[in-house]
């Protein structure tokens, strides 16, 4: 944890800054109430906000974390605000940005989540994101039927051999 003495903050600047949550792997009060994903088709689960003896309600609360393309996506407790951005430093900006001026706290996530709102971060970077799902789909619907169509050529073929030496002879 990085401190600073108190004599040098500027004066007009509040003494806290944000706070910084780090949740690993699943976790027993994620929310699954919310509204499902517009993109992934699945629902998104978001932990309980900390209750008001760990973090006032006065202080927002921003979720950070990874989408299933490794894109970094902050998103607003509350479902107000959100954003996918390239690198997790403009993600924690985002967020930043978006409290000012009295700062945030941020829930870093494990599992991977989408974005359930509307992009007000990088909208070339949501491009991106809509651009890596495509190649990936396509994978995931091809990979099946040429496995299956090799299979039954070799087997086709396999069988006019014997069909074909059998009729010679």
């Amino acid at each position: 944890m990085m401190t600073r003495l108190a004599a040098n903050l500027e004066a007009e600047r509040p003494l806290l800054r944000g706070i910084c949550l780090v949740v690993k792997g699943r976790q027993p009060n994620f929310d699954r109430r919310r509204p499902p994903l517009a993109s992934a088709g699945t629902a998104a689960k978001f932990p309980r906000r900390p209750d008001s003896g760990i973090l006032s309600e006065s202080i927002p609360l921003f979720f950070i974390g990874r989408n299933k393309r490794g894109l970094w996506i902050v998103r607003e407790a509350e479902g107000r605000t959100g954003g996918i951005y390239l690198f997790k430093r403009s993600a924690l900006g985002f967020a930043k940005k978006n409290s000012a001026p009295t700062g945030c706290a941020t829930m870093f996530l494990a599992e991977r989540f989408e974005l359930d709102v509307e992009n007000q971060g990088n909208p070339v970077v949501a491009w991106l994101d809509v651009a890596l799902r495509v190649p990936a789909r396509l994978m995931k619907t091809r990979s099946t039927p040429h496995h299956a169509t090799a299979v039954t050529l070799e087997r086709k073929h396999a069988k006019e051999n014997v069909h074909g030496k059998s009729r010679k002879s």
